[in-house]
């Protein structure tokens, strides 16, 4: 059994009554005068030794915030308006920036009260309401499963997109350069075989340099996008400030499903080996983050203007260029995927990893390849990347407000 599969050597449901039973005892109080004020260090607890230091930290939070919304998000600008979608990305940069920070703060205040090293996103959408208003506390249970069920649907359609991406862009190459033609099913069933392969890593400290690798991949596309665009572009007056109320709107849930990371903040933290420093990770890759949307966005859009197409790569004027761009882009999703999939295993791996104490680590890495294969099947029966999107983004904004309800439950205190 590793750390991260034990957040205490007793149980949430034993750790969390006997604080409750603390805060309302006055017997306990008056026993063991000030016992209450002495600090829990949560980070001296952790017995993790494949933790992550801060530069593989803020890799992973890249990784895990640039969603595929990136690939479109030009033409996010195009409906919108490319002055009013730059100010909006640059808000709900700060926005997104905040509520994580607020979340991780909330998450390492309740380390220290419940005196446990970590807790997962369930765990502690179970503990907020459990410790919060006594009139909502017997819903605890029912919003941990809420929280369960909105972040395995929105990671697992997430990761779905990733690999049908993925597939579509190594078809375009290899028809490209030979003769062969086949189905997207094919390809789907071909890229399947090394995402198993990258999904069997079940550390993040072993993931750090794919991570950091794509990210570096990621950052060869998007200036190559800025040095072509500026190279193209015309007057900026061509391109309207403001459009619609229905582009606006459209071009919101594209800008947060491409910088939202509320989803992998937790993961990242609780694996972190000085999660009190988290908010170094979150200053240093969120204007990374933020940098690469806003520049695929304003460039993309000012250059091509209502010619944009998806993803950003296909407006390379060079063949050869685009071939290069495609390759590094497949990889990089390919690290991507493998990120987001922590998520949702970790929940499926919550309920069916309790049955197996011998062998866990064969387990795992079953219920791993299992699981890819799970989304292979749904690309599969579901190749639309529209039809995805369209379902991750609902969840999305469901998730964020859950979260944002979560955290806010902490500060009422």
């Amino acid at each position: 059994m590793t750390a991260e599969d034990t957040i205490s050597l007793r149980t949430l449901e034993f750790e969390l009554s006997e604080y409750l039973d603390k805060n309302s005892s006055a017997a306990y109080h008056e026993l063991y005068p000030g016992v209450e004020t002495i600090d829990y260090d949560f980070v001296a607890e952790r017995k993790n030794l494949f933790s992550t230091n801060l530069i593989e930290s803020t890799a992973h939070f890249i990784k895990g915030c640039l969603g595929a919304g990136i690939l479109g998000i030009h033409e996010a600008y195009m409906y919108g308006g490319i002055w009013t979608s730059l100010l909006v990305t640059i808000i709900f940069g700060f926005l997104i920036s905040h509520c994580m920070s607020m979340l991780v703060k909330c998450a390492q205040t309740m380390y220290i009260r419940l005196r446990i090293p970590r807790l997962s996103y369930p765990d502690l959408a179970e503990v907020a309401l459990a410790t919060g208003p006594s009139k909502l506390r017997r819903f605890s249970r029912a919003f941990r499963y809420t929280v369960d069920i909105f972040l395995f649907l929105d990671f697992n359609g997430a990761c779905c997109i990733f690999e049908i991406i993925i597939a579509k862009t190594l078809k375009e190459v290899l028809e490209a350069t030979s003769s062969w033609r086949t189905s997207i099913t094919i390809y789907i069933l071909i890229v399947t075989v090394p995402l198993i392969a990258i999904c069997l890593i079940r550390s993040l400290k072993y993931l750090a340099p794919f991570s950091l690798v794509a990210d570096l991949f990621m950052a060869i596309c998007v200036l190559t996008t800025m040095y072509y665009s500026l190279a193209k572009a015309s007057d900026i007056k061509d391109r309207p400030a403001w459009k619609s109320i229905h582009g606006f709107f459209n071009m919101l849930g594209v800008c947060i499903y491409s910088v939202n990371g509320i989803g992998v903040a937790l993961p990242i933290e609780n694996n972190m080996r000085k999660p009190q420093y988290f908010n170094i990770v979150l200053q240093c890759g969120m204007p990374v983050v933020v940098s690469f949307v806003t520049i695929v966005g304003f460039f993309g859009y000012w250059a091509w203007g209502e010619n944009c197409r998806s993803p950003f790569t296909i407006n390379m004027p060079s063949y050869l260029s685009l071939l290069i761009m495609q390759g590094l882009l497949t990889i990089a999703l390919g690290v991507t995927f493998a990120v987001h999939f922590w998520v949702p295993f970790r929940i499926i791996w919550h309920y069916v990893g309790k049955r197996h104490d011998r062998y866990r680590g064969l387990w795992e890495r079953l219920y791993r390849t299992l699981y890819v294969l799970l989304i292979a099947c749904l690309s599969i029966a579901l190749p639309n990347i529209v039809t995805w999107m369209s379902f991750v983004r609902k969840l999305t904004n469901a998730t964020f407000l859950s979260f944002d309800i979560n955290t806010e439950l902490y500060w009422d205190e």
